[in-house]
């Protein structure tokens, strides 16, 4: 109070009126202090039941304990300089792909803009023309090389006229920038999380979904030289505009670049954060922004595999961002064909090609621009607006469109294996759909809306999911709860951050009615991250502003610990400092990796012959095997399987063995009698069976096996041949019929 009576009375004498502070209103004088309540109680429940906050903030982080070994990471050199040339590949390709898309001069974006997006389109490019590759029979690396060196030509043709000049202004724009002392300490906290998922990176992969999908199915491809139908796994009908990205990483190098891109889109969606809080507010939100999303840790734990949902958070947030820099644009005639526009409508179709749920950002985008009234005369502006929001689908429609072509070609239905009783196709065991559904903890509207405590769960399910979840899928971590009530506050602010918070609560909505998988959430949690950090540092309240930025920082630093313990218990830096060698590590069990069955592949990969083609029994993790191989899903059912129902005689049987091209045959019987009570992998009747059994004992013969057993793991690995008549000597022990029987025994 002294001081505002100083500086009025220095007015007075320099003979100027007193300016007068804006009325600050009741609500806002209760806001700041009812949010910082609410941050107290979240964190003091928390605290209660989990243990987050327990861990020791000073234990020494793994890259820092193995300083010493430092050299080690030398061998990972040519993975990182294969991560720069895909990259720079999607730079050029991207910056020529934006100039027609958004035009030379796009007055919407900034240089540092103009680098995002590219980088973007670039990625997106990629993964499509990789998809072209394996339509076209190329899927190889020579065509790969040929693709890079035509991406490289077309950028260094047009480098001076269209990206040198853009260049120049990228680098004004980044000296332009300035960092406080506290820009500086959020810089610290994201090296550190960085640092301790890119221990998980470097990693050999042994996350499961990665295994049998994510890096199983572009295997799949690349071993037959083709994009071919997978119809007995069903995750390989998911879009998969990631998958393809790890593709080419595969074609070049191996599993590690293909986790080096993963970890490349997380660098670049921090970037794209990082733009988006400095334009809508400071430096500081930038960097909160990131740290926000850094201090969840299932976005560490996801992005240090090759998962996707970090890769589909970037490319959701910058379809976001493109939408918002058109939707929020003050000056200037609407037009219905606008470039930034179509810009959005690209990004949100690359976005919806990393999964299904993705295709929330789109649904969402056309709300925003429907219920949008552009300026200008009243009369005709609904129908506007709806052309506008059809524009907008249309453009993300036609870039998703290669999944639903190749799902359509495939599987007989566009969105196999949903909506089947909409467009046909394929069908999914209704027992196997119920655990699909199970398995993606899909949301079950009829329990969560026909009681009472049904409701009450839905409604508060936000708190039940931070104050319970600690696993890898699902540990959020109490920043988001603690900034929620912020999403009212952002409707009140600028045009962009309300656009920005329709997106994100109506993304919100859509996943809340139909899943209920916290990983799903992720490329949601990006936009709010940005709609927190830039109402958290624009608050006039320097107590709120410095209790919640603090906050955020502490729980990023617990949060980067986290994921470092976890890549601690996983025991992959021990391969990344040279205390055990990559194929030890793979042969025994570790987290997300039961039954390890790497053993067999190295058998497989060393010994049968190139033009093999290996079934996979009891088995439905494709990844590290070298010869063609074909996996069933725990959702479908084995050829196998199939072939002995469609058969009267076990020689009808061999032939359609024969004719799916399969030579060999590969059974994990540890995870067979792991997943099968559960899954039903077997699924034979009395007569499928006998026909089965004749076959197996005509034409079945081992060739290999693991039944060792250590203190941490047992293996029950076995490789056979298929004869192509009826061969001598005993047959070997068959253990789907024991499965079958102790089934029956159940």
């Amino acid at each position: 109070m002294a001081k505002n009576k100083r500086r009025e009375a220095r007015e007075r004498s320099a003979g100027r009126a007193p300016q007068q502070r804006p009325a600050v209103s009741l609500f806002r004088r209760l806001a700041y202090p009812a949010l910082t309540a609410w941050a107290a109680i979240v964190l003091f429940f928390y605290f209660r039941q989990n243990y987050f906050f327990r861990l020791d903030p000073f234990f020494a982080p793994l890259w820092l304990a193995n300083l010493g070994r430092a050299s080690e990471l030398l061998k990972y050199v040519p993975q990182f300089a294969l991560l720069g040339v895909l990259s720079l590949f999607a730079f050029s390709a991207g910056a020529l792909l934006l100039k027609a898309v958004a035009g030379g001069e796009n007055r919407d974006f900034s240089a540092l803009d103009w680098l995002l997006f590219s980088m973007g389109l670039g990625f997106g490019a990629l993964s499509l023309f990789t998809l072209g590759l394996g339509a076209a029979g190329q899927l190889n690396r020579t065509a790969l090389l040929v693709l890079l060196g035509c991406g490289f030509g077309a950028g260094a043709f047009r480098f001076r006229a269209d990206i040198l000049p853009r260049l120049r202004g990228l680098d004004g724009e980044l000296k332009a920038l300035r960092f406080s002392s506290f820009d500086k300490v959020l810089l610290l906290l994201l090296l550190f999380a960085g640092a301790a998922v890119l221990m998980l990176t470097l990693s050999p992969e042994i996350f499961f979904d990665s295994l049998v999908y994510h890096l199983g199915v572009p295997a799949y491809y690349i071993n037959e030289g083709r994009v071919l139908a997978s119809p007995d796994n069903l995750h390989s009908a998911s879009p998969l505009l990631l998958q393809m990205l790890y593709a080419a990483g595969l074609l070049l190098s191996g599993d590690t670049l293909a986790k080096l891109l993963h970890f490349a889109t997380g660098f670049w969606l921090c970037v794209t954060m990082f733009a988006m809080g400095r334009r809508y507010s400071s430096v500081t939100a930038g960097l909160l922004a990131c740290v926000i999303y850094a201090g969840m840790p299932m976005a560490g734990m996801n992005l240090g595999t090759t998962g996707v949902e970090v890769g589909s958070s970037w490319f959701t947030l910058l379809a976001a961002y493109a939408l918002v820099l058109f939707s929020a644009r003050e000056e200037g005639e609407p037009r219905l064909f606008d470039r930034t526009l179509l810009l959005a409508g690209i990004l949100a179709g690359l976005a919806s090609g990393t999964k299904y749920t993705a295709l929330f950002a789109v649904v969402a985008g056309m709300g925003l621009m429907f219920l949008r009234r552009p300026a200008g005369p009243s009369t005709g502006r609904a129908a506007f607006s709806l052309k506008q929001a059809l524009f907008f689908g249309a453009a993300a429609g036609l870039v998703f469109s290669p999944w639903m072509l190749k799902d359509l070609l495939f599987h007989g239905n566009p969105l196999y294996p949903y909506f089947g009783g909409l467009f046909g196709g394929h069908k999914v065991d209704p027992y196997k759909w119920a655990l699909l559904n199970s398995d993606c903890y899909a949301r079950d509207l009829h329990a969560a809306f026909s009681s009472f405590s049904g409701f009450f769960q839905f409604l508060f399910h936000p708190w039940y999911l931070t104050m319970s979840g600690a696993g890898n899928a699902d540990f959020v971590g109490p920043a988001i709860l603690v900034c929620a009530p912020l999403t009212l506050a952002a409707f009140y602010a600028r045009p962009a951050l309300r656009h920005l918070a329709f997106l994100a609560v109506a993304m919100w909505a859509l996943w809340a009615v139909s899943t209920t998988m916290p990983r799903y959430l992720l490329t949601d949690l990006a936009l709010f991250s940005v709609i927190f950090a830039a109402l958290i540092t624009g608050a006039p309240s320097a107590f709120f502003r410095w209790t919640f930025q603090g906050l955020l920082a502490l729980v990023c630093f617990y949060g980067a610990q986290w994921v470092d313990r976890t890549a601690a218990s996983q025991g992959g830096w021990r391969v990344v400092f040279g205390y055990e060698s990559r194929d030890h590590y793979l042969s025994v069990q570790h987290q997300s990796y039961p039954t390890p069955y790497y053993p067999a592949m190295e058998y497989i990969n060393s010994s049968l012959p190139r033009d093999s083609r290996v079934l996979f029994l009891g088995e439905s993790r494709g990844f590290y095997c070298g010869r063609r191989f074909i996996t069933s899903s725990v959702y479908d059912e084995s050829p196998l399987v199939r072939f002995a129902r469609e058969s009267a005689t076990p020689e009808e049987l061999e032939a359609k063995v024969k004719a799916a091209g399969i030579t060999d045959l590969f059974l994990n019987l540890g995870e067979a009698m792991r997943v099968d009570q559960t899954y039903r992998l077997f699924g034979w009747d009395e007569r499928s069976l006998k026909v089965f059994d004749g076959w197996w004992n005509a034409y079945v013969r081992q060739l290999w096996s693991d039944t060792s057993r250590g203190p941490d793991y047992y293996r029950l690995l076995f490789v056979y041949s298929v004869a192509d008549r009826p061969a001598p000597g005993p047959a070997p022990h068959n253990y789907l019929d024991d499965l079958y029987l102790r089934s029956l025994k159940k």
